[in-house]
C-alpha cells in the first residue's frame, strides 16, 4: 500500500508538473499570438495615416489649381508671388505624403525617370503591390506628381504672362482646363488603388 501510494503520489506530482509547463507554453503562445496582432494593427493604423496623408494632400494640390484657374477664367487672378507660394507649401505637402507612402509599396513617380523606372519594377515583378490593387496608380496615366508639376508651372506662367498685361486667349485657358482635367485624372486612377489598399487594411 506504501508503495501504491507513493506511485500514486509520484504520478500527481509528473502529472501536476506537464499540466504546468503545458499551461506556461499555451500561455506563451497566447501573449506571442496577442504581441504579434497588436504589432499588425499598429502598422496597419501607420499605413492608413499615410494613405490619408496621400489623399488630403493632392485633393488640396488640385483645389489649388483648380481656384488659380478660376482666378484667370473670372478676371480676378492672384498676383504670380502669390500663387507660388501657396503652391510651394502644397507641392511639398505631396511630396512628404508620396515619399513615406513608398515604405507601404504605394510608389508614386515624381518624374519621368522615376516613372519609367516603377513600370520597369512592376513588368519584372519586384514591385511589391497590395493584393487587392487593380492597377498601379500611374498605369494608363502620367503620375499625378508629375501632372501637378507641369499645371502648376503652365499656371505660374500664365499669372507671369497676365502680370505683364498680355491677356491669355481662349487657347491658353483651354490648355490650362486640360492640364487640370489630367491631375484630376491621374488622381482618380490614384485613389481607386489607394482606396483598395485601405479596405486591405481594415479587412
Amino acid at each position: 500500500m506504501a508503495d501504491s501510494a507513493e506511485l500514486f503520489g509520484l504520478i500527481g506530482v509528473l502529472g501536476g508538473a506537464v499540466l504546468g509547463a503545458g499551461a506556461t507554453m499555451f500561455s506563451s503562445a497566447l501573449q506571442t499570438r496577442t504581441a504579434e496582432r497588436i504589432r499588425r494593427r499598429s502598422r496597419a493604423e501607420e499605413e492608413m495615416r499615410r494613405l490619408i496623408a496621400l489623399r488630403k494632400s493632392t485633393r488640396e494640390a488640385l483645389k489649388y489649381l483648380s481656384d488659380a484657374v478660376e482666378g484667370l477664367e473670372s478676371g480676378r487672378p492672384d498676383s504670380r508671388d502669390e500663387f507660388m507660394a501657396g503652391w510651394q507649401v502644397a507641392r511639398n505637402a505631396v511630396t512628404d505624403a508620396a515619399d513615406t507612402s513608398t515604405i507601404d509599396g504605394f510608389g508614386l513617380p515624381q518624374s519621368p525617370s522615376s516613372e519609367e523606372a516603377m513600370r520597369g519594377l512592376q513588368r519584372s515583378r519586384r514591385w511589391r503591390w497590395p493584393r487587392r490593387r487593380r492597377q498601379s496608380p500611374f498605369q494608363g496615366h502620367p503620375g499625378i506628381v508629375i501632372s501637378l508639376d507641369a499645371a502648376g508651372f503652365a499656371v505660374g506662367e500664365a499669372l507671369r504672362t497676365q502680370g505683364l498685361g498680355t491677356a491669355l486667349g481662349q487657347e491658353d485657358m483651354r490648355r490650362l482646363r486640360e492640364l487640370v482635367t489630367r491631375v484630376e485624372e491621374g488622381r482618380s486612377v490614384m485613389l481607386a488603388t489607394l482606396l483598395d489598399r485601405m479596405e486591405d487594411l481594415q479587412d
